[in-house]
């Protein structure tokens, strides 16, 4: 499998969805080399409630970010409970010494 990953410009995906409703998904993976799920994604991209002047890769970047940031926000979350481990024990560790 490439490493390399295909950047579809505005319009190319624009043609893959019109082919997609004229010929089916079968068809239109085969003929584009694009595969079913990404297809999905970006149709229901399309069909997402838009403000006017938004592109498609506008919401696709905005749905990218989105879920970037919902990562990030869990890496967080887990840093900030180890650091509250880690001042726990340090806590209980200089306790110990002091009372020992």
């Amino acid at each position: 499998m490439s490493k390399h990953r295909k950047s579809w410009s505005e319009t190319e995906i624009e043609n893959i969805l019109q082919h997609y409703q004229q010929h089916g998904i079968t068809a239109t993976v085969r003929h584009f080399n694009v595969s079913s799920s990404m297809i999905y994604r970006w149709q229901s991209i399309k069909d997402a409630p838009k403000t006017e002047g938004q592109s498609i890769i506008f919401r696709a970047d905005y749905h990218r970010l989105l879920r970037e940031n919902q990562l990030l926000k869990e890496l967080v979350a887990e840093k900030e409970l180890e650091i509250r481990v880690k001042d726990a024990l340090l806590k209980k560790t200089v306790y110990q010494n002091k009372s020992g």
